[in-house]
């Protein structure tokens, strides 16, 4: 990575961390500050897969009743108020986490059924995946244990009847989706999650507690501050240290984040953390803006396709000569659980407007409308979804909606050809709120969301028309 010792401007909100002065310059007093805040930047970088997956975790566990292996299950789709990395608005979630410290972790999944299936991806403390589940996963849809097994384990590992998972990494994280049957409802789907057990081998009981996590606000966005310093010392004071990792160790090592010593950065330190934190902000940012300029799927319009892969169609960017740090940065600053390899034909698509149909960068106080033609080809269905373009998180809003799509239409108003749209901007068109989604004065970034694309979204002989800027 290229070496920043400027201060780049930033375009920031207090989400991230509590004082919002990015814009000011930081004089250094000597070489030794210069070189704490360059290598507090590039480690912010350098770890952003792991520091959303810890966020996220943390997050989590400060719900009520939240613990290892207990089983955060949403009893109907996320709201405003769940702060995640470009979360979903379709499909109820679930969560759990685990430390294999204590041991290796059974993980039980319900046969696929008429009523729901599983579908999601187990994921270590870099977030690669190491385990996908369901139909797509190991179990191939008929259900069965997955056994999560320790770094170095040595103890006795059961020889049959397990989906067995060497882990690399103490602390893994799961994020599935319970996909309803076709004659199905929500509930049904919900009380199949519950039918999961995830418990550490050997325990006594096998019973696994769950949480609707629907109730309770959720704060697990990344900390663009000196507490990003603070979350790299927590993750690294926990994980085994990858061989890929270790020059990296010793930089970090010379700045006070050192495994089994106590963080205690001195007030200077922290000010140059913070500093370091937001410009890294901002130079991922702008990494992620030409991100989604180079992903566009069809050449005369301005959508992206944001899945982006490395040069063997995964997520990791780990090549033979070296680990593509600011590529890695910029996949994982805006997305959460990429599959272990995308595929020819994935069985989701992300979509996300770069600009308007004009061309031009989309606005926080600007009203839009995303036009989606009846005949949308996917096998299952599509949603729109609404996030703050500072954050990739849900905007806060009185209604608590994020985002519209297929299950939604039934309130909605239809145009007369069976095509519907989706608003998004401040405030709602005369009559058509139900077909709105607020944006509260913040700068929308939006994703389109094809369930099962089907062969004229492959061949582009669908095309998506592009968001029409309305006032």
């Amino acid at each position: 990575m290229i070496s920043i010792l400027i201060a780049l401007a930033v375009v920031m909100t207090s989400c991230f961390y509590e004082d919002n002065d990015a814009k000011q310059e930081i004089k250094f007093n000597s070489l030794e500050e210069q070189v704490t805040y360059q290598r507090a930047f590039e480690a912010v970088v350098w770890a952003m897969p792991a520091t959303a997956i810890y966020r996220l975790r943390k997050g989590f566990m400060e719900l009520p009743g939240v613990d290892n292996n207990v089983v955060v299950a949403y009893s109907a789709p996320a709201l405003s108020q769940h702060k995640a990395i470009t979360a979903n608005t379709a499909t109820p979630y679930i969560c759990a986490f685990t430390d294999l410290r204590n041991g290796p972790v059974v993980l039980e999944i319900p046969a696929a059924g008429e009523k729901a299936s599983l579908y999601g991806q187990v994921v270590d403390a870099w977030q690669s995946t190491i385990a996908d589940v369901g139909p797509s996963g190991a179990d191939k849809g008929k259900g069965g244990k997955y056994l999560f097994i320790p770094p170095a384990y040595t103890g006795a590992i059961p020889t049959s009847g397990y989906f067995p998972i060497q882990c690399t990494t103490n602390r893994i994280s799961l994020v599935f989706r319970s996909i309803r049957g076709q004659n199905a409802t929500d509930e049904d789907a919900y009380q199949y999650t519950k039918t999961m057990k995830m418990y550490y081998l050997g325990a006594e009981s096998t019973e696994t507690k769950f949480v609707d996590g629907l109730q309770y606000p959720l704060e697990t966005l990344p900390r663009y501050d000196e507490r990003a310093l603070k979350d790299i010392h927590a993750i690294f004071s926990v994980e085994p240290v990858l061989e890929r990792d270790k020059v990296m160790m010793g930089h970090l090592a010379s700045i006070g984040i050192e495994k089994g010593k106590p963080y205690q950065p001195s007030a200077r330190q922290n000010e140059l953390f913070r500093k370091a934190a937001q410009d890294a902000y901002s130079y991922v940012y702008n990494l992620v803006t030409e991100h989604h300029k180079q992903g566009l799927y069809w050449n005369d319009k301005h959508w992206s396709f944001v899945m982006q892969t490395d040069e063997v169609d995964g997520f990791d960017f780990v090549t033979e000569e070296q680990i593509e740090i600011d590529k890695r940065a910029a996949a994982w600053s805006f997305f959460t659980l990429y599959p272990k390899t995308l595929g020819e034909r994935p069985a989701t698509v992300y979509l996300a407007p770069t600009a308007d149909s004009k061309g031009r960068a989309l606005e926080a106080d600007k009203l839009y409308k995303v036009r989606i033609p009846k005949e949308i080809p996917t096998k299952q269905f599509w949603s729109i979804t609404v996030y703050d373009d500072a954050t990739w998180a849900f905007i806060d809003n009185p209604i608590g909606r994020s985002g519209l799509g297929l299950f939604n239409t039934t309130d909605m108003q239809m145009n007369d050809d069976g095509s519907v749209d989706v608003y998004f901007g401040p405030t709602a068109p005369d009559g058509l709120e139900s077909n709105w989604v607020p944006t509260s004065g913040k700068k929308p970034y939006v994703w389109l969301r094809l369930y099962g694309p089907d062969e004229a979204f492959w061949d582009k002989s669908f095309v998506m028309p592009d968001v029409q800027l309305i006032q």
